[in-house]
């Protein structure tokens, strides 16, 4: 894994670069916010029965906001390394393989060319290097596949209702974040969908949206 040095680390820029997982934090508490207000501005009859339907989403707003803070706070006092790693070679890593199989070269003597990733992987400090850490880079493909998957929920939830729509929100977030079992996350995904609508129609007495299935549901 080889790495090259970041920007100079002066400026709000810089200051910004080295901080972008203060998004989670911004995004928990846009998030808390609006679920806050929108349960105090939530109308709720005057026969249903206690904790009602506030409950929930009120342990929800206020998880959200300690966990923005939390994370906030930690994410401004341990900021991201300045260097930034190397986009991964795939054909560097099936050469090693095919190296490794044929044993041209040794494991206790690296070469030249694996020894800096050697190096890079156990932390050791290259020449000219203070510091062994390294900023990873952002994985733009799976950010896009969970934006697609939430905005397709959002469009879909009201049409599709919420068992149908929720669970293929949960399959499309295992996709994106790497799972490679579609068939194994259709089935999980529509169970905890299914738990979700029994917790709010049991639980709290809230219906969601049927969709298509109403009737059946």
């Amino acid at each position: 894994m080889t790495t090259h040095p970041g920007p100079a680390d002066t400026g709000p820029a810089a200051f910004l670069r080295r901080r972008t997982g203060l998004i989670i934090p911004l995004l928990l508490l846009v998030t808390g916010v609006v679920l806050g207000a929108g349960t105090l501005t939530m109308e709720v009859p005057a026969n249903v029965a206690s904790p009602g339907p506030r409950m929930f989403p009120t342990v929800v707003a206020v998880a959200c906001l300690v966990f923005a803070v939390l994370l906030g706070v930690d994410v401004l006092r341990r900021p991201e390394p300045e260097r930034v790693a190397a986009p991964a070679d795939p054909g560097a890593a099936q050469t090693a393989d095919d190296t490794a199989s044929t044993g041209t070269a040794s494991a206790d003597t690296p070469s030249a060319d694996t020894a800096p990733t050697v190096s890079a992987l156990s932390g050791g400090a290259t020449a000219g290097d203070t510091d062994g850490a390294v900023r990873t880079r952002s994985n733009h493909r799976a950010l896009a596949g969970l934006v697609g998957t939430i905005a397709a929920f959002i469009a879909l939830l009201v049409p599709l209702g919420w068992l149908l729509s929720g669970a293929l929100l949960f399959w499309g977030v295992a996709r994106a974040l790497g799972s490679r079992r579609p068939v194994f996350d259709l089935f999980l995904s529509i169970a905890i969908s299914s738990t979700v609508q029994l917790a709010f129609s049991a639980g709290l007495g809230l219906n969601l949206p049927p969709g298509i299935l109403a009737g059946v549901l």
